[in-house]
């Protein structure tokens, strides 16, 4: 098997890298009635975009499945993007066909980070293109590390010829970068503030994935922001140094506060200047509201089946 290491900015400090290799995530799916039309076919749209074919809430799920987890099909410039798997191959390879998009077609995949929910479903993307490079974080999981010259494989479920490991942020198109940060919590939701009292695991790796605008700003997509979410818009912003036109992805807020939430969705927009938010995932329905409630027009609609254009 082949491996590539991916470290291509000067001057990124290394972090230990701890992290845990699948999460407990529920694998039912939440077969929720959807009153919403049918999508039209994301191959009909232009311009740059994202459409969501895994999560369990949107309000534009049509005949897709709704299961926790988080997946992004991605047109940029002309690449073909997918940005994390869910949590199911065949529900991921049923969402893909019920919103007319080809996982065939797929450049390049990033996996956010090696938990289950957003790894599982990219067993369906290696069937149909088994040669499809692969972004992973460099994991040092149990102390199984390239470094060391062993063999490393996020998931038990997959692994591909064509997977690198990205250990600092990076450009690997022109306008493409990822953005690597680590996690100061384990990653379940009973180990998050206000519970400071429970253990801690440090410095999951996670990777983002911020998109040049043509005017110059930036999209960001998050899987889970195990991170936090100002972390990897202060991070991105650092490494670009462009601003955020529109972040999106999970938010990972179910734990916190209503009050915590409201500060940080206020910090995002008036003190890091991210014009738009689209919540999703695990941010949580009370954190998906104050989303909403904070940026008001300003707010992307984000969940199953929903196409979410970028700006200019």
């Amino acid at each position: 098997m082949m491996t590539r290491h991916v470290n291509r900015t000067p001057g990124t400090s290394r972090a230990i890298l701890l992290g845990a290799l699948v999460a407990a995530v529920p694998l039912v799916a939440l077969m929720i009635a959807s009153g919403s039309e049918r999508p039209a076919s994301a191959q009909q749209s232009d311009g740059n975009w994202l459409i969501e074919l895994f999560d369990h809430r949107g309000a534009d799920i049509g005949a897709g499945i709704p299961m926790w987890g988080y997946s992004a099909f991605i047109r940029y410039e002309g690449h073909t993007i997918l940005f994390d798997g869910g949590t199911s191959a065949r529900v991921l390879e049923h969402n893909a066909k019920t919103y007319g998009v080809d996982l065939a077609e797929v450049d390049f995949a990033v996996l956010s980070h090696s938990h289950g929910d957003h790894t599982a479903g990219l067993d369906y993307l290696l069937e149909v293109n088994p040669s499809v490079r692969l972004y992973v974080p460099e994991d040092g999981y149990l102390g199984y590390n390239t470094q060391e010259g062993r063999e490393y494989r996020p998931g038990y479920r997959y692994a591909t010829d064509n997977m690198e490991f990205v250990s600092a942020n990076a450009e690997i198109e022109e306008g493409v970068h990822l953005i690597f940060t680590t996690s100061p919590h384990m990653g379940y939701f009973y180990r998050y503030p206000p519970y400071q009292d429970e253990p801690r695991l440090n410095n999951l790796p996670e990777l983002s994935l911020a998109l040049e605008t043509e005017s110059g700003d930036l999209v960001v997509i998050s899987g889970c922001s195990h991170s936090g979410i100002e972390e990897i818009v202060k991070e991105s912003k650092r490494t670009t140094g462009a601003e955020v036109a529109l972040v999106t992805g999970g938010f990972h807020l179910g734990p916190y506060s209503a009050e915590y939430i409201r500060d940080l969705a206020r910090t995002l927009k008036d003190e890091l200047a991210v014009r738009r938010a689209g919540a999703t995932h695990c941010t949580g329905d009370e954190g998906v509201a104050i989303f909403e409630e904070v940026y008001g027009e300003y707010c992307v609609k984000a969940g199953l089946g929903t196409r979410i254009a970028f700006p200019d």
